[in-house]
């Protein structure tokens, strides 16, 4: 062994003897890993480090009465049933780094070196390191002649100075209400001292210290700070009698207060509303909560009169929230309002992740906005920050947090929510905010956010693969705003511009807008303002530079020549997002010019030769869908040209290389009946794809058929062709000399130029669509509902219909019946060729499943009574001219 090694070794074994009391406690033998290392087998120390670890671990489990036997756990299960008592980051990449060492130890064919079992000793002294210079009790044993909430304070503020790079130099329990701590630090060449005196109240203190007269603390060390922490500091005489005593010196502050010494908390709550061009009144907005009964996993909806009574509940409890809602709906006033509701919280942060940058880390983000509130040692601001969080005392609210994701995706909010696991896997409460339905809607997203509901392997395997641990993801309350005729935002803005009630959103901005400009007389900057800020939107830019506004609009955006915010033009539409940069005071007004932008067909073009894709939000596709469009054809021809598509979560702009002809009608039983005459006696025809597999007839699957006439009773001549297999509706297409739709064709035939949800608009009808909710005869909103209502007596009842039942269901092309009914076949194949995408939904999906980006993957092979298609042509190039 090198002489290096043997110093490490030596070093190890002098810090290791600092925690003779841990290890005399609890029987550990910690000098073996040592002496392992010494003989030469760093095996065995990493083997005997992750087994004194279990033993740490086994101890904390029984001291915090976490439920089950501890004593059948491994090290990864003691890891994570102990991590939400653990307030220590460091100690917690500690256990990670002990566990990764001790998991590659046993497997064959990993060479574990010197290095690897130093490091592992290293992490083991990290993780005594902090129970013992906190004093806790967890690992040190009870102190039975302090009394347990003095025992506890005193754990608490040790852990405070710890995390701020102190270690626990002396600690003397003068009485059973009453302790003393010195804390020592190195700062360059000198040494840094904290002390402090806590106790219940200042009558105990001064007894205490009258026994000394008043000597005890008068050391001859430089103190940094010397304080005394009361339980009660009411400005008794007792108190007084207590500043006499100690003289000039000393802080007297309360335990309650004592953060504030290191953090103000009230200058960070402060910045929210300075932060804002206004603060919003309260105004009363009713909530739904859906949340998931721990034993069934069903999903249960109780309503709740006021939204922030129900938010401030929750907060106080143990629940993590997640707040739903339409723009302007209320959901960052509310927010704002609870984290400035000192009732709520003993500690309160808030951060809004619209103006976070995409590539900065939260931790980053938060310690940077953090800083300027610490009193000293601002360099540790997010580590204490994470140690309040932990210790299950405060309320970290995550506004706009699906503006604080690269990408409205699965894979997008997994990333996001494994750069915050340490905030959401902590015992403080969190709540976010987001407009995105698919946070509350997706399954996936939904199962992620509740720890307690089943999740399937795939998704388990993508949190793993992004950072998460599932077991740290926390359950979640999803809290919905109602939806009113009219939101918070609507009102305010109704009444200040004195419009006419009943006015959508976008007429609403677009009047505060021009009204805004026209005030300075700067009319002419609205249109520059569309192309400049709607464009920088989908480039994902919502803060900007004084400096970006003048190279945008020029100085006509400013009045008096003053480059200043207090000069520009437009600002009742901003707010500040830093000492020399803005961000709309509402991102609606950005996400209505970036609608505006994408309304011009040139201008979808551009965007969409945006790098990685343009950014697109579900509130931009609904103003895109409430403008004036191209107009209504009726020839069925989905000319070239650029589309938005894709659901809620990943709306893409995505480019249709040549104009197409669709059927108007799914393809019926009449005409497939005429295809089943012209084939071979096999059931093929010669018309098959080159790669059908043997054995595969166009026959229909007869004995899967709801109807044992289907194909041969006229009386279903007008009902789509369903229990066909892909094979069979490619060759159909063929043999009438067409093709079957991609999957991009279908959705741009039948969602248009503007991005509507449902081929006739946004609104949804039952009495357009064949689906789950028009046979039950009202919405269907959770899981539960659809097996409560539909899979029993509807579901016999329920079957495809007639092709041309439902005019009014025409997408602005004039094709007939996309959605509901029955899904339908395309080219398109994801990954595996025996599967082909499907599109629009069936009859047995509620309405909210069956809008124009609904997409499945279905088995070639398959037949079912829900799948059926329709074919496409090519438009010529004499054709297209005229299209």
């Amino acid at each position: 062994m090198s002489t290096v090694v043997d110093e490490r070794l030596r070093r190890l074994r002098s810090e290791l003897d600092d925690h003779s009391r841990i290890a005399d406690h609890l029987g550990l033998d910690l000098e073996r890993p040592l002496r392992s290392l010494n003989d030469g087998y760093p095996e065995n120390a990493v083997a005997l480090v992750g087994k004194l670890t279990e033993k740490l671990l086994k101890e904390l489990w029984r001291h915090h009465n976490i439920e089950g036997d501890p004593t059948t756990k491994a090290l990864n299960d003691l890891v994570k049933r102990c991590r939400p008592h653990i307030r220590s980051s460091t100690v917690m990449d500690a256990l990670d780094d002990i566990r990764r060492l001790r998991n590659r130890s046993t497997h064959d064919g990993y060479d574990i070196s010197d290095e690897d079992g130093l490091l592992a000793v290293r992490r083991l002294v990290d993780v005594l390191v902090w129970f013992t210079n906190t004093g806790s009790t967890a690992l040190l044993g009870g102190e039975p002649d302090v009394a347990p909430e003095v025992a506890r304070r005193c754990e608490f503020l040790a852990g405070l100075y710890v995390t701020l790079g102190y270690r626990q130099a002396k600690r003397f329990v003068l009485s059973p209400d009453t302790v003393y701590q010195l804390f020592c630090r190195e700062s360059g060449m000198r040494f840094e001292y904290v002390e402090l005196m806590l106790s219940q109240e200042a009558d105990e203190l001064s007894t205490v210290l009258a026994t000394t007269g008043g000597e005890l603390l008068r050391t001859r060390l430089p103190k940094l700070t010397r304080f005394v922490v009361l339980e009660d500091d009411n400005g008794s005489a007792a108190s007084g009698a207590l500043h006499d005593l100690l003289g000039l010196d000393f802080r007297i502050v309360r335990y309650d207060g004592f953060v504030e010494t290191l953090i103000n908390l009230d200058t960070h709550i402060g910045a929210i509303s300075s932060s804002v061009g206004h603060v919003e009144p309260h105004v009363a907005v009713s909530a739904a909560v859906l949340s998931t009964d721990p034993h069934t996993g069903e999903s249960r909806m109780a309503e709740s009169e006021d939204a922030a009574e129900l938010l401030t509940r929750l907060a106080r409890g143990s629940a993590n929230v997640l707040v739903t809602g339409r723009s302007g709906s209320g959901k960052s006033t509310l927010l704002r309002s609870l984290a400035s509701n000192p009732g709520t919280r003993r500690f309160r942060f808030y951060f809004d992740l619209g103006l976070k940058p995409k590539d900065e880390p939260f931790s980053e983000y938060a310690g940077r906005l953090l800083a300027p509130s610490m009193e000293s040692d601002r360099s540790c601001a997010y580590d204490l920050f994470l140690y309040l969080i932990r210790s299950g005392t405060a309320l970290c609210i995550l506004d706009a947090v699906d503006e604080g994701v690269e990408e409205s995706s699965p894979a997008g909010f997994l990333r996001l929510f494994a750069d915050l696991a340490a905030v959401l896997s902590a015992e403080s409460a969190v709540v976010m905010s987001s407009r995105v339905s698919f946070l509350a809607d997706s399954p996936q997203v939904r199962q992620l956010l509740d720890s307690r509901a089943g999740r399937s392997e795939q998704l388990v395997e993508q949190m793993y693969a992004n950072g998460v641990d599932p077991a740290r993801v926390p359950h979640f309350h999803l809290v919905r705003l109602a939806e009113p005729d009219a939101t918070p935002l609507e009102k305010r803005l109704t009444a200040s511009l004195a419009l006419p009630p009943g006015q959508p959103l976008a007429d609403i901005l677009g009047a505060h807008i021009a009204q805004t400009l026209a005030a300075h007389g700067r009319t002419g900057i609205e249109e520059r303002m569309t192309a400049s800020f709607g464009h920088a939107f989908l480039t994902d830019q919502t803060v900007f530079s004084l400096l970006d506004l003048h190279r945008a609009l020029g100085m006509s955006a400013f009045t008096g020549g003053r480059l200043a915010f207090d000069a520009c033009v437009f600002l009742p539409l901003l707010r500040q997002a830093g000492s020399d940069q803005v961000a709309f005071v509402h991102t609606a007004y950005q996400a209505l010019l970036a609608a505006r932008y994408l309304a011009e067909a040139e201008h979808r073009d551009t965007a969409a030769d945006v790098p990685g894709g343009a950014f697109i939000t579900e509130q931009v596709r609904a103003f895109l869908a409430g403008l004036p469009g191209s107009p209504a054809t009726d020839d069925c021809v989905l000319p070239a040209g650029t589309y938005l598509v894709g659901p809620a979560e990943r709306l893409l702009l995505r480019r249709v290389p040549r104009s197409v002809r669709f059927d108007r009608d799914a393809v019926t039983v009449a005409r497939y009946r005429r295809f089943l005459e012209a084939l071979n006696s096999d059931g093929t025809s010669p018309w098959d794809h080159p790669d059908q597999p043997a054995n595969v007839t166009h026959h229909p699957w007869t004995d899967r058929l709801r109807e044992a006439g289907y194909y041969t009773d006229a009386r279903f001549d007008a009902y789509p062709a369903v229990c066909v297999n892909w094979w069979s509706a490619y060759a159909f297409a063929a043999f009438e000399g067409k093709r079957l739709p991609t999957s991009l064709e279908w959705e741009a035939a039948a969602r248009g130029t503007d991005g509507r949800l449902f081929p006739w608009g946004d609104a949804p009808d039952a009495a357009l669509v064949n689906c789950a909710d028009s046979w039950v005869g009202h919405s269907v909103v959770t899981y539960q509902a659809w097996y409560e209502d539909f899979a029993g007596d509807a579901v016999r009842r329920a079957w495809v219909t007639p092709a041309t039942e439902r005019p009014g269901n025409r997408s602005p092309f004039g094709v007939v019946d996309m959605v509901g009914n029955c899904w339908e076949w395309t080219s398109t194949s994801l990954g595996d060729p025996g599967e082909a995408v499907i599109c629009g939904g069936s009859y047995d999906n509620p309405m909210r499943a069956v809008q124009v980006s609904s997409k499945g993957i279905y088995r070639k092979r398959g037949g079912s009574n829900a799948v059926g298609f329709r074919c496409v042509e090519d438009v010529t190039a004499t054709e297209e001219t005229t299209v």
